[in-house]
């Protein structure tokens, strides 16, 4: 099956001559059609570098961005492309102007271009904003107008780059679930970049993390979640405090603590080997033992986690 996106080596340097900064570093994502496809990072790591050559704003130094097998930037590639920018602006016009302007830059009639505009502003709740100037809007309404514009020529990829950055807690499960929506009802692809992670795994399929330029972890949502939680448990009993010792000191358990929730966290060399441990050193008193289950992992625990591993590498690389 083509991927709907796909770079091979995709590399972004700023500078010449001196100082050299690598932005994005020999980047390479495969991303299947229909995906709604996370892509996070710390400040800095190269999202948006990776975003902006994705959409044609910038060259890469080396390697290479396709969309649908075009080359990214190609006029093909832009056609098939909607794009949402972490603050977008706008002319001095109406909103339903600027959407009709923009549907007419890519080709569409003046009646086809204002009736999809209508209609997309009221899938976005800004129908009673249309005829007010765009410029003037709050920044969570030009958010919203920036999806819309992105949407205005039913492109097969929208590329977000933190979408609900500037919206209210409700604003921002509204448009999550749309961008949900357009991927399972329309078969859209969305590739989005965000930091409010708690939010965005609500969505994504897929995930990308990368850190200084360099993709350091990537795939398929429940699979990361399975390889994350498979050495990491959650034990409760009558009297954690009392039993905290007894756990910690259970062969492979590597490390084990106390969370926010007064329960017992693990994690462990072997999971068979320490189910077998842990219910041989309850044996006779299994009433104490109240939970036992795999640490349910979060997109921001695994963030957290491949993070700061790799950040961890790093030192030691520079000692």
């Amino acid at each position: 099956m083509e991927n709907a996106i796909e770079t091979v080596n995709l590399t972004k340097i700023f500078g010449r001559f001196g100082k050299r900064l690598t932005a994005v570093n020999n980047l390479n994502l495969s991303i299947e059609k229909g995906t709604v496809y996370g892509f996070i990072g710390p400040n800095g790591a190269g999202k948006t570098t990776t975003i902006k050559m994705l959409v044609g704003a910038m060259r890469a130094t080396k390697g290479k961005a396709s969309i649908l097998g075009h080359s990214a930037g190609t006029v093909k590639a832009k056609a098939s492309i909607g794009y949402s920018s972490e603050h977008p602006n706008f002319y001095s016009m109406s909103a339903v102007d600027f959407l009709v302007y923009s549907a007419k830059l890519c080709g569409m009639p003046q009646k086809e271009a204002r009736s999809k505009a209508d209609e997309l502003l009221a899938w976005m709740g800004l129908e009673n904003f249309r005829d007010r100037n765009a410029r003037n809007f709050s920044s969570g309404m030009k958010q919203k107008l920036s999806i819309v514009q992105a949407l205005i020529h039913d492109p097969e990829i929208l590329i977000l780059d933190e979408p609900t950055a500037n919206l209210d807690p409700i604003g921002r499960h509204e448009v999550l679930d749309k961008i949900r929506a357009l991927a399972t009802k329309q078969n859209k692809t969305i590739f989005v970049s965000s930091h409010i992670l708690q939010e965005l795994e609500k969505v994504v399929d897929h995930v990308a993390i990368v850190n200084k330029g360099n993709a350091i972890m990537q795939g398929d949502m429940t699979e990361l979640r399975k390889k994350f939680s498979e050495k990491h448990f959650v034990v409760d009993t009558t009297n954690n405090e009392k039993f905290m010792k007894t756990i910690s000191g259970l062969n492979g358990v590597e490390k084990a603590w106390m969370n926010q929730h007064m329960k017992i966290e693990a994690t462990v060399k072997n999971p068979l080997s320490f189910k077998k441990a842990l219910f041989s050193a309850f044996k006779g008193h299994e009433q104490d033992l109240t939970e036992f289950a795999p640490f349910t992992m979060s997109l921001e625990n695994i963030f957290m986690k491949v993070i700061e591993k790799a950040e961890g590498e790093n030192h030691g690389l520079n000692k």
